[in-house]
């Protein structure tokens, strides 16, 4: 996975013992965030199970299917492949965790985060329909959300997540591909979001959060019900973007809008090593 610039640039120097610590420095002062996504395998594969620590061998050896046990363990060993190259340690350094779920304590669906190497970097992974996105960052909160493209049921339009603006404009598009790429740009953007906030807040429904769904690729959004919120009602501004992938699937990446440094550039690991277009920060 070669990243698309130097990235060690101006980190020179330094120990190999601040090398994480420097790169992380250099990725904050940009602002960057970088995003790998890969297809899921069917069978595990050994290289990947070496790098699993023992909970995570244990949680594989949990999941009933193949399939499911595969894409996990290739999920966890790829995402430490990609921090260990952004910041030049061996995958067998990176060292990801999962902590309880801060609204319900269950530890199986808490968000990611990195304790090893020890710098601040802010991480989320989705998976889903045979897709894995990793998103990692700077800043204070990130959150991915990826969805395979299926057929939308008509009466899926009238559910309760959707504001009033976003069925309606969801029902004046002709059944089929345009319709099917809305919703799920309305259903990612919402849910990454949520990841990045870690749950939903209390009193606070999805369809109060509205995601401009005739806007394409970046938008501003809000969520309510923040009381660490700059906004005196309470809300939370995030810079939403989508992420063009695969055909196949839909996804978006969420960040505080309201960071110092600002947010910078997107920019995307393809399966097999190629780099994709940078996405720019301004909604």
């Amino acid at each position: 996975m070669a990243p698309p610039y130097n990235m060690f640039e101006n980190v020179g120097g330094r120990g190999a013992e601040d090398r994480p610590a420097a790169l992380f420095r250099s990725l904050r002062a940009g602002g960057d965030t970088h995003v790998w996504w890969w297809l899921q395998p069917w069978r595990t594969d050994p290289a990947d199970l070496a790098l699993l620590n023992t909970e995570e061998f244990r949680q594989a050896l949990r999941l009933r299917s193949e399939r499911d046990a595969a894409a996990y363990v290739h999920t966890r060993a790829t995402a430490r492949r990609a921090i260990g190259e952004l910041l030049d340690v061996a995958p067998e350094d990176v060292d990801i965790d999962r902590p309880p779920c801060p609204v319900c304590a269950d530890p199986g669906h808490g968000p990611a985060r990195l304790n090893h190497p020890e710098v601040p970097l802010t991480i989320s992974l989705a998976r889903t329909g045979g897709h894995t996105v990793l998103a990692v960052g700077t800043g204070a909160a990130i959150g991915v959300a990826v969805e395979r493209l299926l057929p939308v049921r008509q009466d899926v339009l009238t559910e309760s997540w959707l504001t009033a603006d976003e069925a309606l404009h969801l029902l004046e598009l002709p059944r089929g591909a345009a319709r099917e790429e809305v919703f799920y740009r309305c259903w990612t953007r919402k849910e990454a979001v949520l990841r990045a906030l870690g749950h939903i807040p209390d009193g606070i429904r999805p369809d109060q959060i509205e995601s401009y769904p005739a806007a394409t690729d970046t938008v501003l959004m809000h969520c309510p019900g923040n009381p660490d919120s700059r906004h005196p009602d309470g809300r939370t501004a995030w810079l939403v973007r989508d992420l063009a992938l695969s055909g196949r699937a839909a996804a978006a990446v969420a960040q505080p809008a309201e960071t110092e440094p600002a947010c910078g550039p997107v920019r995307i690991h393809l399966p097999g090593g190629r780099t994709g277009r940078a996405l720019p920060c301004e909604p």
